[in-house]
């Protein structure tokens, strides 16, 4: 690459900085909120709460709690592919980051650890597997890096998942027992408060983080790394820290999903699965926090309630229904759901910005 070529990276780099300062500096100058606004947000905030707060018995007309639980868990998997939108990249490895994270869980009880330390041994867990992912982007990037991925996704389940956890349906593999929930998750219901306080925690750090300066560099990596890397940042440290997070998530979510079925054979860990749930992220928004945390709750718990109100048939169209509402999203919104929501709620709010 020529010199001049590096400039005008370069130039572009430090336009975008200048476009994100005046951004700030006129959101910190934005009036006063209008009475209609602040009274739009009390009651958005007291409908979110107590609808989060009833929601697995709200819905039992529909359907079994397990259907918000799972959507709570796709959610987490769904956030944790998001999250490598702040660097433009795609990982289809989650869903084997998730079978990890059921490994771990089953590891764990098997040494009798309680279960305090077990998600945050999960987490760190994913580490090792998240550097060695994050090694691909050392060399390979966009669609090289999701093949890479995709093909570490196989290669961890036809040499490890199908022997540990069981094959297709076959429950209890080689190295597997069933797993016991702590006394205060006993019920379906009770799981739920335990993933709705992961799932908030893991999305505000994911919003700080977002919002911070490491948000910021996360955004000009993405726009230009010969850029970036010209200033003064170093690329492969920030991409690092991406994936490890990206991987710390969806091994938690893979730790609650074995909590949520007790047992989970290599069949419901299938890497084919991962694609799906790249397609529920761009739906939402593909680096948006709430874009991913609503499609996946969406995505996940609204085809486990039709199963059960159309006894099981719903099961011959869930994936062309999934796909087709996926395409009619990107068709009227190519920002997803996260633009559809801001959409809507500048109506509600009466403002036009």
């Amino acid at each position: 690459m020529s010199i001049t070529d590096v400039t005008a990276d370069v130039d572009r780099a430090l336009q975008g900085a200048v476009r994100s300062a005046t951004t700030s500096a006129s959101s910190s100058a934005v009036p006063a909120l209008t009475g209609r606004a602040r009274l739009a947000r009390l009651l958005g905030a007291t409908v979110l709460a107590g609808l989060l707060a009833t929601l697995p018995f709200s819905m039992h007309w529909a359907g079994p709690a397990f259907a918000v639980d799972y959507g709570l868990i796709v959610a987490m998997t769904v956030l944790s592919i998001s999250v490598l939108g702040w660097i433009g990249e795609i990982s289809l490895a989650p869903v084997a980051q998730m079978g990890f994270g059921v490994v771990a869980v089953n590891v764990c009880q098997v040494h009798h650890v309680p279960f305090g330390f077990t998600l945050p041994i999960v987490a760190l867990s994913s580490l090792p597997i998240s550097l060695l992912l994050a090694a691909f982007t050392l060399r390979l990037k966009g669609v090289s890096f999701a093949i890479a991925t995709l093909a570490f996704a196989y290669m961890a389940h036809k040499t490890f998942f199908l022997e540990y956890l069981g094959s297709y349906g076959a429950f209890g593999g080689t190295g597997t027992t069933q797993v016991s929930r702590p006394s205060f998750v006993r019920t379906d219901e009770s799981i739920y408060y335990l993933e709705l306080a992961v799932l908030i925690a893991v999305a505000l750090l994911c919003y700080a983080i977002n919002r911070s300066r490491i948000g910021a560099r996360f955004t000009a990596l993405r726009e230009s790394e010969m850029a970036f890397s010209t200033l003064g940042h170093p690329p492969a440290a920030y991409r690092f820290f991406a994936i490890c997070l990206s991987g710390a998530i969806a091994t938690v979510a893979g730790a609650l999903f074995v909590y949520l079925q007790l047992q989970v054979p290599s069949n419901l860990l299938l890497p084919g699965q991962a694609i799906l749930f790249f397609g529920y992220a761009v739906a939402g928004g593909l680096g948006s926090v709430t874009g991913a945390l609503v499609a996946g709750v969406v995505f996940g718990a609204l085809p486990k309630y039709l199963e059960t109100l159309t006894k099981s048939e719903f099961l011959n169209y869930d994936l062309f229904v999934i796909g087709l509402v996926i395409f009619v999203v990107m068709m009227k919104a190519p920002g997803g759901l996260a633009e559809v929501g801001r959409r809507l709620w500048r109506r509600i709010e009466g403002t036009t910005a």
